[in-house]
């Protein structure tokens, strides 16, 4: 895979005290307009586990941040009782841009962190360079696929029961080849989750929900949406559902892929996403 390897977890790492939570996040590169990459929810979560792949592949075209977002990864635990979590996602981003002296950027999310994106989008319209949104939350109800979805169903049960036997069965639904992930990778998840974060996630259960579909039409940043075809988490009527309402919007799908086009795809997903990233787009 064409992903660069000069760039460590650790030696990328930094953290960010918000005022009302702290953030960790890796950062390499130094091409503006930066690019933040969002992860998606789940027991362990974390941006590097989401973006090993792509990071390093990102940093040599561009300043690159992995966020954790509030609640996971190595970032503080975080309690969604009050505001809607998509909300303060993006406010999140906001404040660390202001922390880290950014005016202006663009964002990956993948699943919850295209909610976050999205969120970000409606909010802080002036701060935001172009999207690029994967198996993205926040494309509103769908008609036809099962509501919760297999995926989510099996996101959920990892937060209940942290075994192995449970994520393995999560991301054998969650990708279109389970086995791309390693027995070894998947431990490492496991032993990674804090008692902490689960409990902030339990008591964040029954939290405010934003639904942004109605807001979305204002959105004219450029987007790019990726989709799998074989997506099981978020179904791929969703990204159609985004294509119709985003005015400056265009949709690839992958054959073959699951929720993780950035994993089960790396070579194709880096080089066309920084692409996307490089060429002017047509104004909405």
């Amino acid at each position: 895979m064409a992903t660069s390897t000069q760039y460590s977890e650790e030696s990328t790492k930094g953290v960010q005290e918000l005022g009302w939570t702290k953030i960790a996040y890796n950062d390499a590169g130094t091409l503006n307009p930066p690019v933040i990459l969002l992860h998606g929810a789940g027991a362990g979560a974390s941006s590097w586990s989401n973006f090993v792949l792509n990071f390093g592949y990102f940093a040599e075209h561009y300043r690159t941040i992995a966020m954790d977002q509030p609640g996971y990864g190595k970032s503080d635990p975080w309690v969604a009782d009050s505001e809607p979590r998509n909300t303060a996602n993006a406010r999140a981003v906001r404040d660390l841009m202001d922390k880290l002296g950014i005016e202006k950027a663009s964002l990956i999310g993948n699943s919850m962190g295209g909610a976050t994106a999205l969120a970000f989008a409606v909010d802080y319209p002036d701060r935001l360079a172009k999207v690029v949104l994967m198996g993205s939350g926040g494309g509103g109800p769908t008609l036809f696929a099962q509501q919760p979805s297999e995926g989510g169903k099996a996101l959920q049960a990892c937060y209940f029961e942290q075994s192995f036997e449970t994520f393995r069965k999560f991301f054998d639904i969650m990708l279109y080849n389970g086995k791309a992930v390693s027995d070894d990778v998947l431990r490492a998840r496991v032993n990674s989750i804090s008692e902490a974060h689960l409990e902030a996630w339990r008591q964040s259960r029954g939290g405010p929900v934003r639904n942004l579909f109605s807001e979305l039409p204002k959105v004219t940043a450029p987007t790019l949406i990726i989709q799998g075809r074989n997506d099981r988490v978020v179904a791929p009527e969703s990204a159609l559902q985004l294509l119709s309402v985003l005015p400056n919007s265009q949709l690839h799908m992958f054959n073959r892929c699951g929720h993780w086009v950035q994993y089960e795809h790396a070579d194709e997903f880096n080089a066309m996403v920084i692409d996307f990233l490089k060429n002017d787009q047509p104004a909405a």
